[in-house]
């Protein structure tokens, strides 16, 4: 057995056509699994063995991510006919054991909340992406930002109402002013998070450009003593618009028992469509922002190239901390806006801190293309909401799997440039 391990080490042709072996017989195996487990019956197999199916698929996904020649892309090309035929095969069972009407409230019931939970994803991972992307910042305190927003648009919420309230056309129509108020409380989060990440760029990020070790450093120490802050502050309540505590009306002017029901079986929550649209707006805006106009411009130069934009009489250094500001105002309205779907509370910073992180290598915003953070925010939502109701407990699995599947074919990510 010594002298044959010896012998593979010895021969580049044997170890070459060993890993081969490995990536196709994986590949197959977990495919073949998947197939069985679909076709026979999933409701009998215990939710363990299937994330156990799903730690091999990502084994798999993960020797097919070891550099081949082109001649030997047979492996990535069988996998991803294997995904192809599987969730076809998948969708063939899922109409054929529930019927087509069914299935298609559920997948629409499914798609609205899937594109809901994408917006706010983009909304929070657009901020990390000018912090990341554009300021190349590695920024742990994002997260911490985005629950802040939560706490902070609710708490100008209510200082809003208090003052409003006494203005008699307001106070006799409690929609309007609960509208009024959340419009208050998306600004007062926005411009109070961005004067902080202002604050922080200023005194001690700006100190540390192109210095990602202690990057990571002193933002995990930033997101700590904001978690420990607000823990302090607000103490661990959950704050919700469901049930306003400390409002004086009572009243949110879209709580979630508000319901467009276009018949069918077709319900759904009319505050999940106002952040599609609110996200779509948001994403429009960005984009021409940053391809448009001048300042947009100016940004993508600085970060390419910080000394030719210096010598053309442009302060980098304002250019940078309006980025790193215009990102951490980012993630306060997407934590403002978000507290109607999620809450406020301290266990926000840390969930989607990972779905940043996920989502801007898929996009590859590393390399600087908004559009690849917008398309993953899509894609990561979609999948995580799918999965969270036809497969409940995988969801957290399926992005990592998602994120080795495009890493794999694509390891610039969406956008990215090729590695």
């Amino acid at each position: 057995m010594i002298s044959l391990i010896r012998s593979i080490n010895s021969n580049e042709d044997y170890k070459k056509r060993l890993i081969l072996f490995l990536k196709i017989f994986i590949a197959l195996i977990s495919g073949i699994i998947t197939i069985l487990w679909i076709i026979l019956d999933k409701a009998e197999l215990p939710n363990q063995i299937f994330k156990m199916i799903v730690g091999v698929w990502i084994m798999g996904l993960a020797l097919l991510s070891i550099p081949t020649p082109r001649k030997e892309k047979l492996p990535q090309i069988f996998s991803l006919v294997e995904i192809i035929v599987i969730s076809c095969l998948w969708l063939f069972v899922e109409v054929e054991s529930k019927g087509v009407e069914i299935f298609m409230q559920n997948g629409s019931l499914t798609l609205v909340n899937g594109l809901a939970f994408s917006m706010l994803l983009f909304l929070m991972t657009s901020g990390f992406f000018l912090i990341f992307g554009l300021a190349d910042i590695i920024n742990f305190a994002h997260g911490a930002f985005f629950m802040l927003g939560g706490f902070m648009g609710y708490e100008v919420y209510l200082l809003s109402e208090s003052f409003l309230i006494t203005i008699p056309f307001l106070g006799n129509d409690p929609v309007l002013l609960s509208f009024i108020c959340f419009i208050f409380g998306l600004i007062g989060a926005t411009i109070i998070l961005g004067l902080i990440g202002i604050g922080i760029e200023v005194t001690t990020i700006r100190r540390l450009f192109r210095k990602p070790i202690s990057q990571i450093l002193l933002t995990v120490g930033f997101l700590y003593i904001i978690l420990q802050l607000t823990e302090i502050i607000w103490g661990p309540a959950i704050f919700t618009y469901n049930y306003v505590s400390g409002s004086q009306t009572g009243i949110f002017w879209l709580p979630r028992s508000a319901i467009l029901d276009l018949g069918g079986g077709m319900r759904f929550e009319i505050y999940r469509i106002f952040l599609i649209l609110f996200g779509l707006v948001i994403a429009i805006g960005m984009f021409l922002v940053l391809s448009r106009t001048r300042i947009g411009l100016i940004i993508t130069a600085g970060i390419e190239d910080p000394e030719m934009v210096n010598a053309l009489g442009i302060d980098t250094k304002r250019v940078f901390t309006l980025v790193f500001a215009t990102g951490a105002a980012m993630a306060g309205l997407a934590g403002a806006v978000a507290v109607p779907q999620v809450n406020a509370s301290l266990d926000v910073a840390g969930n989607y801190l990972i779905y940043a992180f996920i989502i801007v290598v898929i996009g590859g915003a590393h390399f600087g293309r908004f559009a690849g953070t917008f398309w993953a925010s899509i894609i990561v939502g979609l999948s995580h909401t799918f999965c969270q109701f036809f497969y409940p407990g995988l969801e957290s699995i399926i992005l990592f799997l998602i994120l080795l599947a495009i890493l794999t074919f694509k390891p610039g990510g969406l956008t990215g440039e090729p590695m």
